[in-house]
């Protein structure tokens, strides 16, 4: 059974495939410069493997499109849906670059991707600006966890505080030390402007991110996108680094979202 966000995302995938495959409008297969004669669109409804995670997990893509020929009546009775279970029936091919990542109509905090510390330290090399993003800096209450947190990131203490001295020009003598809490500020909003430069122009990091490019297989990239109710070419999202929702839980990870 797919679990990808709420049933309302899962309603959108479905309507979306099917006003594709009922080809009333053919607007969308317009913008895919794809004939709708004999293209379908595919719903994923199982998990990718991911070369980077060396696991399997949800692609970047929630469909694609496939060349071939499906039965009319056949289509019909599905009321225009097609799964994956379909490709096969229908011996369909899988068109390469088609993928589409489709998020819900009035969807405006959805999640581009959440890194774990392992996936994160792949893709940037190190966990440094990770654990700095990831700090607590603002309730007195909460510094103690910050060796927690960097445990959790596996960066040492000293190498925090080493790597952020000099980058910053600070003295920051402790990461649970509440009177720094300035200069943690300092740190987390430094990290996060790194963050955000790196991924913006590093081809192959964004590439991984906002298209799955380097991680999945095609059609398992999504190098389209249904977004508040248009259909486009996917691209570099305006995005902001939070910090995940397990963080009070000793989980650890940052998530990006886009920018407001």
């Amino acid at each position: 059974m797919r679990n990808k966000g709420t049933k309302e995302g899962t309603i959108q995938e479905v309507e979306f495939v099917k006003i594709l495959n009922k080809k009333e409008d053919l607007s969308y297969w317009e913008t895919l410069s794809l004939n709708p004669t004999n293209h379908y669109a595919i719903r994923v409804i199982t998990k990718k493997y991911g070369k980077l995670n060396e696991s399997k997990i949800l692609p970047k893509a929630d469909a694609f499109i496939a060349k071939g020929s499906v039965d009319s009546e056949y289509l019909q009775s599905k009321e225009y849906f097609l799964d994956e279970k379909d490709v096969a029936m229908f011996n369909l091919e899988p068109i390469a670059k088609s993928g589409i990542s489709i998020k819900r109509v009035d969807s405006k905090k959805y999640q581009i991707i959440k890194m774990s510390p392992s996936t994160f330290k792949k893709l940037f090399g190190s966990n440094i600006l990770a654990s700095g993003a990831s700090i607590y800096c603002n309730k007195d209450v909460e510094f103690s966890k910050n060796i927690e947190l960097l445990n959790a990131w596996g960066v040492s203490e000293k190498e925090f505080l080493t790597y952020f001295n000099q980058q910053l020009n600070i003295e920051l003598k402790s990461v649970t030390d509440a009177t720094s809490k300035e200069n943690l500020k300092l740190i987390k909003k430094f990290s996060n402007e790194e963050i955000v430069k790196i991924i913006n122009t590093n081809k192959n990091i964004s590439d991984f991110i906002f298209f799955g490019i380097g991680n999945f297989e095609e059609p398992f990239t999504a190098h389209w996108i249904f977004e508040h109710g248009k259909f486009k070419a996917n691209y570099v999202i305006p995005f902001t680094v939070t910090t995940g929702s397990g963080r009070s839980k000793g989980v650890y990870t940052l998530v990006l979202k886009p920018k407001k």
